[in-house]
């Protein structure tokens, strides 16, 4: 069944993320992956979204996604959570997101992220 393998996937993106493995998430990104992201309107590729990923492993502290929802689509899913963690500089960051996944031979293609810029500060500096 195409969708159990998408929440597979969704499932061991957000475990990678948690434990702060950018290899593991890095092996769940396509080659030729592409990433959008509503607060700048940018495409980043794979490269820079694992350098997204190592940045969050390294400055951000207790990152976590909780009240998860996801829902397999005919190409991949869409998830649903709210993103809480701990900021550099000690502040809570609580962010409700959606992600809107394509996943190719169990692999994530395309990622677009929905995220609340103004919920997200402590984290962009």
């Amino acid at each position: 069944m195409p969708g159990t393998d998408a929440i597979e996937v969704a499932q061991r993106l957000r475990d990678a993320l948690m434990a702060g493995d950018v290899d593991a998430v890095g092996a769940l990104y396509h080659e030729d992956m592409v990433g959008w992201r509503n607060i700048d309107g940018r495409e980043l590729n794979r490269r820079q979204m694992l350098k997204i990923v190592a940045v969050l492993a390294s400055d951000v502290k207790d990152l976590r996604y909780e009240e998860v929802r996801v829902a397999p689509t005919p190409s991949g899913y869409v998830q649903q959570h709210v993103l809480r963690a701990t900021a550099p500089d000690g502040r809570p960051v609580e962010c409700p997101a959606c992600l809107v996944v394509e996943v190719v031979d169990g692999q994530i293609h395309r990622l677009d992220e929905y995220m609340d810029a103004a919920a997200l500060a402590p984290l962009l500096g």
